[in-house]
C-alpha cells in the first residue's frame, strides 16, 4: 500500500528501495547492511479479503471436499464394478502425503552484473539456457545480451528457487546498473520455495476366496493446480509479486501407480484441485525430484501390502503373483525387469517369507521389513526397508536400504550406486521428517526446527545397491541406457510404512512418519509401552 524510504535511507550502505506492485526490494552495499534496512523498511501491507489457503491440519478436507479445477479421463480396465461386487473381501483406505519442499542446505541466490550492455547471471540454476531465455524475455533484452554463468550451489532437484533468486538479481542489476548478489534468508527459502504437490488418495480392492486381487480401484486428488515450470517469464515469483498474470493458470496435473500389475479389473482416476488463492500464496507447487512418484508410489504400494496383509500372503509372493500373472510386456521388457528387480532385492536382503505383520516382541523396540515395487520410465526398481520402532518414543530408524535397480546399460556403475544412494536418503528424509506446516496466509515451517530433515543419527547401518540386468533373453544385445536419477526416489516411502506396519501392526497412512505421529498411532492401537521409571 505505501513505502516509507526514509525510514532507511539514512542507514549506512544504503543505495535504493526497488518497487513494483508488491515486490519491494532494499540495496545495499553489503550483505550485513542489507538484513538490518529490510528489517527496519517500514511498509504498509494489506491482507487479502479471501484466506489463501486451509491451514496445513485442514487440508486434506479441504482437497476432499473442493471441487476440481480438472480430472482425468478414466482408466478402466475391465469391470472393476462387477468384480467388486462378487468379492469375498473389500479393502479400503485412504492416504495423505503432504506439501514438501525443496529444503535446500543454503538459501537460493544469484549474481547479475548488467556491464558493458550484456546481463551476466551467475547461478547454480539447473537450466541454463531456461534461465537465460527467461531473463531475457522479462527484461525485454535481446536473448543474446543475457550470458547465464553456471555456479556451484545448493540443491539441484527439480524447480527450485534458484530460477527467482536468479530473475531478481537481474532486474534490481538493470535497475541501478550496478552488479547484484541477491540471497534469499533461510526462512524465506523454506517458505517461498516451489513445493511438491499435496495428495490424497482413495482406494479400494477386492479379493476373492483364495486371496486373489480381483479388482482396484485408485482415485487421487493433488493440489497442483498453477504448476510452475521452469523460469517462466510469468510465473517466476518476482514476476507474481508484480501482479504479472498469466491468462490461463497451468493445469497442473495428479498421476496414477506405475506398475506391470496383471489386474483383470481396474479402474484409476485422478484429480487436481486448487487452493483458494491461485497467485496471491507462497504455496507454489512445482517439481520436486521425482514429481508425483513418491506420492502416487506410497499410496498404491502401501495399499498392495494391505492386500497382502488381508490375504494373509507374503508382501513379496504377493507381488510376484500379480507380476507373473500375464506374459504381455513392452518393448523395453519391463514386466521381465520387474520380476527381475523384486527378486534380486529380496535375495539380496535375504527375505523371510511368512505374511506381515510379524508377531511382536515384548520389548521396547520391533523390527520390521518391507518391500515397495516402481518404475519411472524404461527404469525398474524395488526397495526393501528394514526398520526399528521405539514403542516407548515413537522413533523410527531405517537401518537397512536395499534397492535392486534396472536402468539398461550402466556406464559407470559406481556413479550410479551413489546416485540411488542419495534417492534414498533424500527419499528417507521425506519419510521421517519434511512436512511444509501452514496457517491461513504463511508458511510457518521456516527453519530447521520447524522444518527438520535428514540428519547423520538418521542414516542406515546398511545400504545395498545390485545393480540388475533383467533383459530375459541371453542372447540379445545389452538394452539402452535409460534415465537413473529419480526413479529410486518412488519406492523408498512405502517401502518404510510397510516396514513400519510389518514392525507394529500398525499401518500409518499420512506422511511423514515423525515420533510424534508414530506414537500416537501405537497408543491407539495399544502396541506403545511408557518408558521405564527412573530410578533418580
Amino acid at each position: 500500500m505505501s513505502i516509507d524510504e526514509s525510514s532507511v535511507r539514512g542507514l549506512p550502505g544504503f543505495i535504493k528501495v526497488v518497487s513494483k506492485g508488491n515486490y519491494v526490494a532494499v540495496v545495499c552495499e553489503r550483505e550485513e547492511q542489507a538484513i538490518k534496512a529490510s528489517r527496519q523498511l517500514k511498509i504498509n501491507w494489506q491482507k487479502p479479503a479471501t484466506r489463501s489457503f486451509p491451514t496445513s491440519e485442514n487440508l486434506y478436507a479441504y482437497m476432499r471436499s473442493a471441487t476440481p479445477t480438472s480430472s482425468a479421463r478414466p482408466n478402466v480396465i475391465g469391470n472393476p464394478e462387477a468384480a467388486l461386487a462378487g468379492a469375498v473381501k473389500i479393502i479400503e483406505a485412504e492416504y495423505e502425503f503432504p506439501f514438501q519442499g525443496h529444503t535446500a542446505l543454503a538459501p537460493a541466490h544469484a549474481m547479475a552484473d548488467p556491464s558493458n550492455g550484456q546481463m551476466t547471471v551467475y547461478s547454480n540454476d539447473m537450466k541454463s539456457y531456461g534461465l537465460r531465455s527467461g531473463v531475457a524475455e522479462f527484461l525485454q533484452m535481446p536473448r543474446d545480451r543475457v550470458r547465464v554463468v553456471w555456479m556451484e550451489g545448493p540443491q539441484g532437484y527439480g524447480r527450485t528457487a534458484a530460477d527467482d533468486a536468479g530473475f531478481e538479481a537481474a532486474f534490481l542489476a538493470k535497475e541501478i546498473g550496478r552488479p547484484v548478489r541477491v540471497q534469499w534468508m533461510r526462512d524465506e527459502e523454506t517458505a517461498w520455495d516451489t513445493k511438491g504437490p499435496a495428495f490424497t488418495v482413495k482406494m479400494r480392492g477386492g479379493l476373492d476366496g483364495q486371496g486373489n486381487l480381483v479388482a482396484l480401484e485408485y482415485d487421487a486428488r493433488a493440489a497442483d493446480y498453477n504448476h510452475l515450470g521452469y523460469n517462466e517469464a510469468d510465473t517466476v515469483l518476482i514476476a507474481q509479486l508484480m501482479g504479472t498474470r498469466r491468462a490461463t493458470p497451468a493445469s497442473g496435473s495428479a498421476a496414477t501407480p506405475s506398475d506391470t500389475y496383471a489386474i483383470a479389473n481396474r479402474r484409476m482416476t485422478t484429480h487436481v484441485v486448487s487452493l483458494p488463492l491461485v497467485w496471491e500464496t507462497p504455496l507454489r507447487t512445482g517439481n520436486l525430484r521425482d514429481p508425483n512418484g513418491p506420492q502416487v508410489t506410497f499410496a498404491a504400494e502401501s495399499f498392495i501390502d494391505e492386500l497382502a496383509a488381508a490375504a494373509k500372503a507374503d508382501p513379496v509372493e504377493f507381488r510376484l503373483k500379480l507380476l507373473t500373472a500375464s506374459t504381455a510386456d513392452d518393448e523395453g521388457f519391463r514386466r521381465a525387469r520387474s520380476i527381475a528387480v523384486v527378486k534380486a532385492a529380496a535375495q539380496t536382503f535375504g527375505w523371510d517369507t511368512r505374511p506381515s505383520p510379524k508377531p511382536r516382541g515384548a520389548g521396547p523396540m520391533l523390527t520390521g521389513r518391507g518391500i515397495s515395487y516402481s518404475f519411472r520410465g524404461q527404469t525398474i526398481v524395488a526397495e526393501i526397508a528394514e526398520v526399528e520402532v521405539n514403542r516407548e518414543t515413537g522413533h523410527v530408524w531405517v537401518k537397512r536400504l536395499v534397492c535392486a535397480h534396472d536402468c539398461g546399460l550402466v556406464i559407470n556403475p559406481e556413479a550410479l550406486r551413489r546416485t540411488v544412494e542419495g534417492a534414498m536418503l533424500h527419499s528417507m528424509s521425506r519419510a521421517l521428517h519434511e512436512e511444509v506446516a501452514f496457517d491461513t496466509e504463511k508458511v510457518t515451517s521456516v527453519d530447521w526446527s520447524s522444518s527438520p530433515t535428514l540428519t547423520h543419527a538418521d542414516a542406515p547401518a546398511r545400504i545395498d545397491v545390485v545393480l540388475v540386468n533383467g533383459d530375459p533373453n541371453p542372447n540379445r544385445p545389452d538394452l539402452p541406457h535409460y534415465g537413473a536419477g529419480e526413479a529410486a526416489c518412488k519406492p523408498a516411502i512405502a517401502a518404510i510404512a510397510n516396514a513400519i506396519y510389518d514392525a507394529t501392526g500398525v499401518r500409518l497412512r499420512r506422511v511423514p512418519f515423525r515420533d510424534r505421529r508414530v506414537l500416537a498411532a501405537l497408543k491407539t492401537a495399544g502396541v506403545s509401552v511408557a518408558p521405564p521409571a527412573s530410578r533418580w
